[in-house]
């Protein structure tokens, strides 16, 4: 791909308005949203997650032998600049492929694939700091990659003014709780968590043609008591956990090209069957996950 349609590739719904000349200054630079429509790229994300699911008695003491669930996931993922509007940018997001595999230890892979079709699309408005205005969904179906890893960073919330090294901004995010702790263990959970996140500038490195701009995302989970369902029975999860991430900007390609996240949670379930049953068990959930470019 020549260095002039590269120019004009968009990953993600992110965009950098910077100059070779700030960058070489180390002065600070204006990090907005900013594309032509038409504008696309490919990404591939994969992730891999492992859980721990210990028994526990009322005393609070671990009983029987830990259960432990593995997770892959990968996913190719297109975004596509549709139109720009007053105050916005419309942004098309389209799958067209995910796999999915999960097991318990001690039992076969369950394996999902699904290939996207013309109508299985979503679209998003942004503005140019990438606040979203608002979205429509057309079937996609739940995303592993996206529920607790680097997908989660795609739409983070860009500065309100120009950025240095070493300088931070906090945004607001949703956590969008695991779907595959369910897939494992059998555990609906119906809720998301909102929890600030600390974006750094860390440091640039300018080239001729291509300056890349490097950012750690880390956010803390408060916790939370939340409604769930264990095997059909009613439950409640209390969840404390913490996320962090890098990322890699690139001004050639005008957006991310590369990233890796990992995201830990800690849980406490309690449910009580209809016979009266009560059941208690500790969970610990690690999820990594890693990005890249596509041609």
């Amino acid at each position: 791909m020549r260095a002039s349609s590269v120019s004009r590739v968009l990953y993600g719904v992110v965009g950098a308005v910077v100059s070779a000349g700030s960058l070489a200054g180390q002065q600070p630079v204006s990090i907005q949203f900013g594309a032509s429509p038409g504008a696309a790229v490919r990404t591939i994300t994969s992730a891999r997650g492992t859980m721990v699911f210990h028994e526990i008695n009322e005393a609070g003491q671990r009983i029987g032998d830990s259960v432990m669930g593995e997770m892959t996931a990968l996913a190719g993922v297109t975004h596509r600049i549709l139109e720009a509007q007053a105050g916005g940018y419309v942004v098309e997001v389209r799958y067209d492929s995910l796999k999915t595999r999960a097991r318990l230890v001690g039992q076969n892979w369950k394996e999902d694939v699904w290939f996207g079709a013309a109508q299985d699309a979503a679209r998003v408005t942004v503005d140019a700091r990438l606040r979203p205005a608002g979205g429509t969904g057309g079937g996609l179906p739940a995303d592993p990659v996206a529920n607790g890893g680097i997908a989660s960073w795609r739409g983070v919330e860009l500065p309100d003014r120009p950025v240095s090294p070493g300088d931070t901004w906090t945004v607001t995010t949703v956590y969008r709780l695991p779907a595959q702790l369910g897939q494992l263990l059998d555990i609906a959970i119906r809720d998301s968590l909102i929890a600030p996140a600390t974006v750094r500038l860390d440091s640039v490195t300018v080239r001729p043609a291509d300056s890349l701009m490097y950012f750690t995302v880390l956010q803390t989970l408060p916790s939370a008591t939340l409604p769930a369902v264990d095997a059909g029975d009613s439950a409640t999860v209390e969840l404390v956990g913490s996320q962090a991430a890098s990322l890699v900007w690139s001004t050639g390609w005008n957006g991310y090209v590369s990233g890796a996240s990992q995201a830990r949670l800690v849980g406490r379930l309690q449910s009580r069957t209809a016979a009266g049953t009560p059941r208690m068990a500790e969970i610990h959930w690690t999820l990594s996950s890693r990005l890249q470019v596509r041609l």
